[in-house]
């Protein structure tokens, strides 16, 4: 009994091992690698520790949901083939009932469900909140070097209202050219032959210090548009100051998403807070623990399914495995739009989705246990 045990458990958790590496590499890392190489091809001054440590962080997060949906993957696959080999009618001959056949499943249920609470309740609010770290990293660079602000030679829209251009040499920004806009509409424009970058972020309002050299400056009149109503002026130097607090971190650590176990189970309590914002802490919360268990209602549907399939193909388990994860994750999905209506208790709603699967499961299993 033993050896069937390990050879059922072995089975399947490499599979679910192979399935959580295909998921993260292919799936998130592609498009994780994507947006680097964009941000890499816009500014070359990123270094590879920085490219390092987001792809270490955005792994974390993607476990959460790779784990579930791996582990349902590998019972398909690993129960299809037992079932196509005629293995699973050989222990249903030598006495074995269907509960004593999936206790490995059972285990490794269990073991998984482990690994996927630690993630969410711990790992995963960690990582986002260092992911939002990193997102704000362009105003922790500014402390150090405002230049790395700027792409080289391609369109810079992240300041509020305004467009740049430039080319970096020699620490400065050559052929500099800015538009400033206001409802998508320009109204300045300012083209200088090279312009140096200063930060003040002592100000209440931090403002990234432009001084310009040879300067063209065309600004809109007060009757018309900007081509028809705006003269040219030239200046030998010119200074303008452009708001950058939209890249200051703004309660980043006060996110549903980001908080610790400790702090949202204390929110989702504190009688003080008003009910929407207490109904999407609680909400949070019962997502974090609703994706820990799926691993136990996925094990429990995919062993009937992956039985009665048939399928020595890996394609057919996919698709079944990926039928059933999108289902669940779209169920939970529509729950969290409505996750500020305390009067809806969208944090009892979340656990439908397990619900519902579980006694589809249960059903199942014991269908196939009478057989």
């Amino acid at each position: 009994m033993r050896l069937l045990d390990r050879y059922i458990a072995r089975q399947v958790f490499v599979s679910a091992m192979f399935a959580v590496a295909v998921i993260i590499i292919i799936l998130v890392l592609g498009n994780v690698f994507k947006e680097i190489l964009r941000e890499l091809a816009k500014r070359p001054d990123l270094s590879l520790g920085f490219v390092l440590k987001f792809i270490a962080l955005i792994i974390p997060v993607s476990l959460s949901l790779a784990i579930p949906f791996s582990f349902l993957t590998a019972i398909l696959l690993t129960f299809g083939r037992l079932s196509a080999d005629s293995e699973f009618v050989s222990m249903r001959m030598a006495g074995l009932n269907m509960t004593r056949i999936c206790y490995p499943v059972l285990v490794l249920a269990i073991f998984f469900t482990s690994i996927c609470a630690w993630v969410n309740l711990s790992v995963t609010p960690w990582a986002k909140t260092e992911m939002e770290g990193m997102k704000d990293s362009l105003f922790n660079y500014m402390k150090k070097e405002p230049m790395l602000l700027f792409p080289d030679q391609q369109v810079m829209s992240e300041l509020d209202d305004h467009l740049v251009y430039a080319k970096k040499e020699d620490g400065m920004l050559k052929e500099f050219q800015m538009v400033k806009m206001v409802g998508n509409l320009p109204q300045a424009l300012a083209i200088a032959k090279e312009a140096s970058v200063a930060v003040e972020l002592d100000k209440a309002d931090p403002e990234l210090i432009l001084e310009m050299r040879e300067v063209s400056l065309m600004i809109q009149g007060e009757k018309g548009n900007f081509m028809k109503s705006s003269q040219p002026v030239f200046m030998d130097e010119a200074t303008a100051g452009v708001s950058v607090a939209k890249f200051e971190r703004k309660g980043v650590n006060d996110k549903p998403g980001n908080i610790s176990l400790r702090r949202i189970i204390g929110k989702s309590l504190d009688e003080d807070l008003d009910p929407a914002t207490r109904a999407t802490y609680r909400t949070e919360l019962s997502m974090r623990m609703a994706f820990s268990v799926s691993c136990l209602t996925f094990g429990l549907i995919g062993v009937p399914l992956g039985i009665t399939a048939q399928r020595r193909e890996s394609t057919a388990g996919f698709v079944m495995s990926m039928t059933i994860a999108v289902s669940y994750y779209v169920m939970l999905t529509i729950v969290q739009i409505f996750q500020r209506e305390e009067h809806l208790y969208p944090h009892l709603l979340v656990w439908v989705p397990n619900i519902l699967f579980f006694c589809l499961g249960l059903h199942l299993f014991r269908k196939l246990s009478r057989r």
